[in-house]
């Protein structure tokens, strides 16, 4: 086993190399504007490795879970046209939707709950793949939360095993190729559109089987961090009748590292820390769901201290 996975990291290796070279060559590069986090042109699209190594797994495992591959290839597909030409967002909506329709499809969705509930999981699955999309501005933000997600996923997996542990453990080797170009002070590549938004589908995709198999919401804390910090500014511009669907640099990762000036990479590990801490005490720990208590509690805490960091930072950088 140790071998095979030798294989499947010197394989995304060589492709984070080869692609690297072929995107520097056919100009597929990111350049800084005013909404951008970054100063320095950087290649993007790296995040190729991720759905490369679903489909490395695909293959080595016997064909399974073909809807939910067929979905994946349509949304890295899309969003490589996307960090290409910058395909229109009805279009890029549209073939999202069908990916993830693919995916619920694959887990058997639509049989288990009701048609009343279905608009909830399209809007938290179309959610999350815009909301980690965002994230791809910081350097090592989109790998390093990632590998946390991933990680922690596979910890899980010990104590309720229903998700397929080689699955994990491909995706864990692509991020960990991925974070070799992205995680340092000058990023070498940026995940781009397909990176970020196909590592959401694969996180939509487990945490959905994971509901099914436990009913309960609770597991959507595994992404706690990131998502209280794009509910809440989203809400906050809601509030101040702003277009929420134009690019913004309101999120609090932002402000650190727009304004406050600091670290792409301390931001990602602060953000990966944080977000390991709530992993642990709400399911590593009780080696199962917590309880409904102290998941509330937790939300509601993090939720008032996150408001407060915020805001404090909005005065101090006379943002409000």
């Amino acid at each position: 086993m140790i071998l095979s996975h030798l294989i499947v990291f010197l394989i995304l290796l060589l492709l984070a190399l080869v692609y690297q070279r072929l995107a520097i060559r056919f100009k597929i590069i990111d350049i800084p504007n005013n909404r951008s986090s970054h100063t320095i042109p950087t290649v993007r699209g790296g995040g190729i490795l991720f759905p490369t190594a679903v489909i490395l797994w695909w293959m080595a495992f016997d064909f399974q879970n073909t809807w939910m591959i067929i979905g994946i290839l349509w949304v890295a597909a899309i969003s490589l046209l996307d960090d290409l030409y910058s395909l229109s967002r009805s279009i890029r909506f549209g073939v999202q939707f069908l990916a993830v329709s693919l995916a619920f499809y694959d887990l058997d969705l639509f049989n288990q709950v009701s048609w009343m509930a279905l608009p909830i999981f399209y809007f938290l699955a179309l959610g999350t793949i815009n909301a980690v999309n965002f994230m791809d501005g910081i350097n090592g933000l989109t790998g390093l939360y990632s590998l946390v997600f991933m990680g922690s996923m596979l910890a899980v997996n010990v104590y309720t095993p229903i998700f397929d542990r080689e699955l994990i453990q491909y995706e864990i080797l692509a991020i960990s190729v991925f974070l070799i170009f992205n995680f340092r002070k000058k990023a070498m590549m940026f995940a781009g559109d397909i990176g970020s938004i196909t590592i959401a589908y694969l996180m939509i995709y487990f945490l959905t089987k994971w509901y099914l198999e436990v009913q309960s919401w609770t597991v959507l804390l595994f992404l706690l961090v990131y998502g209280a910090d794009s509910m809440l500014t989203i809400i906050q511009r809601l509030l101040k009748k702003e277009n929420v669907l134009k690019p913004h640099r309101l999120h609090l990762y932002q402000i650190l590292a727009n304004e406050g000036k600091n670290d792409h990479v301390l931001i990602a590990i602060f953000y990966a820390v944080l977000q390991i801490m709530v992993n642990f005490l709400l399911f590593l720990r009780y080696k199962t769901l917590p309880p409904d208590d102290l998941s509330v509690t937790v939300i509601v805490v993090f939720g008032l201290l996150y408001l407060s960091f915020k805001t404090y930072l909005r005065k101090k950088y006379k943002l409000l």
